[in-house]
């Protein structure tokens, strides 16, 4: 026991140069990259610069100390840890990238290694005091009751990560001409919340910093701030103990700690696969195309935040006017690319971890049942539903409703992309020049949303499905909701139909919230339609809208910021911060009947 006590207080020895200079390193580097701006001219002034030899110091003193542990390690003749054997290479190619200036090295892709080298030391050092602060605060709250829920945990990390990401934006390198914070505000919690709406012009307005900065949010709050982490952990060797394996199966919502784990790989998996095919795809697609920049790292840029937009179904784009641009209006194999893109992040992924399973154990030439999952079953026969029934609405719509908007084939096009959109608020065209029956379908589909376990919004379709099964059964008489040759846990169902009450409740609310805040925009005559829509759009996490956004002051942003913060979590879920679930009682109450007619 003494010697265990003296080898975890040597380790911390060595370890805490290590978190210390890593801290450092990504300290100064925000700070170089957040308060200088350096015109693009000269490579070279840009690197020697005083604060850039301080940040080298820093970097090379990080390397030192990483390998003096990993040397002491071996000459211990102990196996150094995962996170160390991560560590080496990365401070190596750092130490290597930031002497490559004083060698007259003009290479601008030099300074994005450059930043991934200080992003990546700050995550290692970030990893480092998770670890030993986790396991400082579970040798104090051992065996008490003491943790976060995962609807707590949820909502604060996401939370943080607004908070973080608005100082970056407020900073004078990540804006152009400067931003006022409520503005920062609002486009941090719209990429978080991977929605969508935006006061102002991203391609204007921000800086590389700052989109790089969006582009984080929207990686990040797409998977989730927690999945993230945890996934980071385990990739460096940590295994999830059964708390840890507790609350992500609470966040993902799935039954079972064993599958965590599993789910986890196959969320980055599938994230990491499609976006840079995607990526590739639409760098290729793109030469030549008006409106791109066809530098090789301009374009290279442009296709991976619009591959990382689309998938995540944020509807964020560095495009003037959207995704009609002229470049982009007409191009119809890159709007494909994105359509499919926008569709997988859709799915959800449960229904892939369950059809790699399967793919896998054909490899394996195990036994593999014909019958998928009821969940996957479900999620395959309502996206079909929902994309085919939407289409054919919506065509019909823009074809025999007058409006601004032109019919013909194109419009077949667009209400496909239309509702593949439905939670990425991607628009071909304006959806105003539509009329008023088209977008308050929109609104529905809006409503509708994805599935759960992805990147889409709404409040899910299998969830309003479960809401219109449940009353066909009160209608019919049956005692259960049934599909699938199975029955549905009574709690589900109710679960169901709480979310779509609430999230009802809640759009409700906050409409006429804004309309007493915005009494300009209130007593104009579609006014109150264009709130509501754009309420709906914010809740669901889509992000179109028919202008109102631009006019709201201040505190209705807040207000709408908030809105989509809570839609992003769930509003069941939000619920859960500040309602605590009773137990069943062992003893109920006599039952009675209501009139209801």
């Amino acid at each position: 026991m003494a010697f265990s006590s003296h080898k975890e207080r040597h380790n911390r020895a060595l370890e805490l140069p290590e978190i210390i200079s890593g801290g450092l390193v990504l300290f100064v580097a925000l700070w170089m990259l957040c308060f200088q701006r350096v015109a693009s001219g000269d490579v070279l002034e840009r690197f020697m610069r005083g604060s850039y030899v301080l940040l080298c110091g820093v970097v090379w003193f990080h390397a030192a100390t990483v390998l003096v542990h990993f040397v002491h390690e071996l000459a211990l003749r102990h196996a150094p840890g995962r996170l160390l054997w991560h560590q080496v290479p990365l401070v190596l190619a750092a130490s290597v990238l930031f002497a490559l200036p004083f060698l007259e090295v003009k290479l601008e892709w030099v300074f994005w290694l450059q930043a991934f080298c200080c992003l990546f030391i700050g995550v290692f050092s970030a990893v480092r005091i998770f670890l030993y602060f986790t396991a400082r605060r579970r040798s104090v709250v051992r065996g008490r009751a003491g943790a976060w829920s995962p609807s707590v945990t949820f909502f604060s990390y996401m939370l943080a990560l607004v908070l973080l990401s608005t100082l970056v934006l407020l900073t004078p390198g990540a804006t152009h001409h400067g931003i006022g914070l409520t503005q920062a505000f609002f486009t941090s919690a719209s990429a978080t919340s991977i929605t969508g709406l935006t006061c102002v012009n991203v391609a204007d307005t921000f800086t590389a910093l700052g989109k790089a900065m969006l582009l984080i949010d929207i990686q990040v709050g797409a998977v989730g701030v927690m999945t993230f982490t945890y996934f980071v952990l385990m990739m460096l060797g940590r295994r999830l103990d059964v708390r840890d394996s507790m609350t992500m199966s609470g966040v993902l919502d799935q039954q079972g700690v064993n599958v965590v784990p599993l789910l986890l790989k196959t969320v980055f998996s599938v994230t990491l696969v499609t976006e840079l095919v995607g990526a590739v795809s639409l760098y290729i697609l793109w030469q030549g195309v008006e409106g791109i920049p066809q530098a090789p790292l301009d374009r290279a840029g442009y296709a991976a935040f619009h591959a990382v937009s689309a998938f995540c179904n944020a509807g964020i784009t560095l495009f003037h006017d959207g995704m009609s641009a002229p470049g982009m209006q007409g191009n119809f194999t890159a709007q494909g690319v994105m359509l499919v893109m926008m569709l997988v992040g859709t799915l959800g992924f449960g229904v892939y971890l369950e059809g790699l399973q399967r793919v896998f154990r054909r490899f394996r030439r195990q036994r593999v049942t014909r019958r998928w999952s009821t969940h996957s079953w479900l999620v395959m026969r309502v996206t079909v539903v929902v994309l085919a029934g939407g289409t054919v609405l919506l065509s019909l719509l823009a074809l025999l409703e007058p409006s601004q908007h032109a019919a013909g084939a194109y419009s077949v096009w667009e209400s496909l992309w239309n509702s593949v959109s439905r939670s990425a608020g991607f628009n071909l065209t304006e959806i105003d020049a539509y009329g008023p029956v088209y977008k308050m379908f929109m609104c529905v589909m809006m409503f509708v949303g994805g599935n759960p376990a992805g990147t889409g919004g709404g409040v899910f379709a299998p969830v309003l499905c479960l809401c219109l099964m449940e009353v066909w059964r009160v209608l019919r008489g049956q005692q259960d909701v049934e599909m699938h040759g199975r029955r549905i846990a009574r709690g589900t169902v109710e679960r169901a139909m709480a979310t779509v009450v609430l999230s009802i409740f809640c759009i409700v609310l906050t409409t006429m919230l804004l309309l007493l805040l915005e009494p300009g925009i209130a007593v104009d005559a579609q006014g109150p339609f264009k709130m509501l829509f754009m309420v709906v759009s914010a809740y669901t996490t889509t992000g179109f809208d028919l202008g109102v956004v631009p006019e709201l002051s201040p505190v209705s942003c807040c207000i709408v910021s908030l809105t989509m913060l809570f839609g992003r979590v769930g509003m069941f879920t939000f619920m859960l911060i500040f309602i605590k679930q009773k137990d069943p009682a062992p003893l109920r109450y006599p039952e009675t009947r209501l009139p209801l007619n």
